[in-house]
C-alpha cells in the first residue's frame, strides 16, 4: 500500500538521515578542544616539517610579557585572550581557527608583528574552552567577537590603530565582520585560506566522509537556526563587497580543506585594496609557514602601503 511505504520512507529518513544530521549538526558546535602543541608538530603530523621554526617563535613569544585579558561580548558571553603590550600605538588581533591551537595557527606571525613593533593580542574564539557554556558558530557569532576586541584594543591607553589577522575559521570571523567593523581605527585585515561560507565547508567535509551531504545538510542548518538563528549559507562575499578595509589574502595551492579556488572567489569579491598572496604546494594553515620570508616581506610592504594611503 502506498501509505506504508511513505511510512517506511519517512520512518527511514528519521532514523538515518534526520537523526544522525541532528547529532552532526550539534557535535560541530560543541565544545570541544583540538590537539596541541606538542602533538601537532610530532613527527608525521601534519606540522612536523615545520617543528623548528615554529618552536622556536614560540620561545621567542615566551619572552614577552603577557597578561590575561576579557571583554564582552554583544551577547553577553566572556571573551578571553592574552595580551602582550609592547607599549606601541599598533595593535595586532590574532582569531586562530576551527579548534586550532594558536602558537601553531600563529607563532611565526606573532612573532614577526613584535618585530615590527605591534602589541600582540591572541584571543580564544567562543566555543573553544570547555565549561565556557559557548559554542562554536564557524564565524557566524565570532565576527561580532572580532568587534568587541577591536574596541578592547582601540581602548588601550597609546593604542591608535589595529590589524585584524584570521586563520581558517578565523579568516572567515574577519571577512563576516569585515562590512561592520569601523574603517577609521583599523589598517587592514589578514585573511588566511578562509572558507567562503559555513555551510559550504561542512557540505565539503561531508562529501570527503562519504555522508549524504544533500540529504544532512538542511536538517544542519537548521539545527544552527535553532541554536543560533543564524544562516549557515552566510556567504562572506556580501561583507567584502561592503568593505573599506584593505585586505591581504593567504592560501596555500595545496589546500584540500578549503581550496585555493574559494580563496581567490572571496578575493575577487572585495571591494577594497586587496592582495594575494599564494604559497605553492602548502596546505591549509601553512602558506605564511611554507615561505615566511617572503610572506612576512610581501605582508609588511602591503601593511606599509596602506598606512601611507
Amino acid at each position: 500500500m502506498p501509505w506504508i511505504i511513505l511510512l517506511a520512507a519517512a520512518g527511514f529518513y528519521l532514523f538515518f538521515i534526520a537523526a544522525p544530521s541532528v547529532v552532526a549538526g550539534i557535535l560541530v558546535f560543541k565544545v570541544r578542544p583540538g590537539a596541541g602543541f606538542e602533538e601537532l608538530t610530532a613527527d608525521g603530523q601534519q606540522f612536523a616539517p615545520y617543528r623548528k621554526l615554529l618552536t622556536a617563535a614560540r620561545e621567542r613569544l615566551n619572552e614577552l610579557s603577557w597578561e590575561q585579558v576579557e571583554t564582552g561580548a554583544f551577547d553577553g558571553a566572556a571573551l578571553c585572550g592574552m595580551y602582550a603590550d609592547g607599549g606601541s600605538d599598533r595593535t595586532v588581533i590574532f582569531a586562530h581557527g576551527y579548534r586550532s591551537d594558536i602558537m601553531i595557527n600563529f607563532a611565526v606571525q606573532a612573532e614577526a608583528f613584535a618585530r615590527h613593533g605591534y602589541n600582540i593580542l591572541m584571543i580564544r574564539q567562543r566555543g573553544q574552552l570547555p565549561g565556557s557554556g559557548q559554542r562554536c558558530t564557524l564565524g557566524l557569532l565570532e565576527q561580532y567577537d572580532l568587534c568587541s576586541w577591536n574596541e578592547w584594543a582601540l581602548s588601550r591607553r597609546g593604542v591608535l590603530s589595529t590589524v585584524i589577522y584570521g586563520m581558517s575559521m578565523g579568516a572567515s570571523a574577519a571577512a563576516f565582520a569585515s562590512d561592520k567593523l569601523s574603517p577609521g581605527g583599523i589598517t587592514a585585515l589578514i585573511l588566511d585560506c578562509g572558507f567562503s561560507s559555513p555551510y559550504e565547508q561542512i557540505y565539503g567535509e561531508c562529501k570527503k566522509r562519504h555522508l549524504p551531504g544533500p540529504l544532512m545538510m538542511p536538517v544542519i542548518r537548521l539545527t544552527a537556526w535553532l541554536q543560533f538563528h543564524k544562516d549557515l549559507k552566510a556567504q562572506v562575499k556580501d561583507s567584502f563587497a561592503q568593505t573599506a578595509i584593505p585586505c591581504f589574502f593567504l592560501h596555500g595551492t595545496g589546500d584540500t580543506t578549503v581550496p585555493i579556488e574559494r580563496g581567490r572567489a572571496n578575493y575577487i569579491s572585495c571591494a577594497s585594496k586587496k592582495y594575494f598572496f599564494t604559497a605553492e604546494g602548502a596546505g591549509h594553515t601553512e602558506a605564511f609557514l611554507a615561505e615566511p620570508e617572503r610572506a612576512e616581506k610581501e605582508l609588511f610592504d602591503f601593511l606599509k602601503e596602506v598606512n601611507e594611503l
